[in-house]
């Protein structure tokens, strides 16, 4: 694929359209080249599949801040201080290992917690392997009137055991206490998980 062409593809996804609009917009003019009896060059015959493989790395462009995953996350989290509660770097202290940790709360998230989490109840959810390096991904949400989920904070960690748990759920408690004191859910739901139960306790 030209460059030519693949700048075009980003220029489409950067004004907000959807890889199905850029590849049926891109269909309708192959289709017209072939009536024309046009010559075909190879960026006549993308797929979707090329198109997704683009806005993926084009939406990497927009967060990823240096080849090194640690570097670009340092970066990311001191550029970013009103998003951030809770950040650790990976290091090794007294021979024992610390996680590389990060919790992302904006603004409007905590309002969010304040407001829906407090007597009502917050679901804790975990993955594991869905990004590059292999971290675990926690999403922390409330439910509003209509029974939506509506996610609340993000913690990003190399490591879930329950002390690395505690490690960032206190300061996010420390957070919420210091906008309502009084402030507590009526339950967690969480998954079957004793190192979640026993840090939540």
């Amino acid at each position: 694929m030209s460059q030519a062409f693949k700048d075009h593809i980003w220029t489409q996804l950067g004004l907000g359209y959807i890889i199905k609009q850029i590849y049926d917009k891109h269909k309708a003019i192959w289709w017209a080249r072939i009536n024309a009896g046009e010559v075909m060059t190879r960026d006549d015959f993308i797929r979707q599949q090329d198109i997704a493989y683009l806005d993926r790395k084009h939406k990497k462009g927009n967060w990823c801040l240096h080849q090194n995953p640690t570097i670009s996350l340092h970066t990311w989290a001191f550029s970013h201080p009103d998003d951030v509660f809770y950040f650790q770097d990976a290091s090794e202290d007294n021979g024992i290992h610390v996680p590389s940790t990060i919790g992302i709360q904006t603004p409007s998230q905590l309002q969010a917690m304040v407001s829906l989490g407090d007597n009502g109840a917050i679901s804790m959810d975990a993955t594991f392997g869905t990004n590059d390096v292999k971290f675990h991904l926690f999403t922390l949400m409330v439910f509003d009137a209509h029974c939506t989920r509506v996610p609340i904070a993000w913690i990003i960690t190399s490591r879930q055991t329950c002390d690395d748990l505690v490690e960032w759920l206190t300061p996010l408690k420390t957070k919420l206490q210091r906008k309502n004191p009084k402030w507590k859910p009526s339950c967690f739901i969480v998954d079957d998980a004793p190192q979640e139960l026993r840090a939540l306790q």
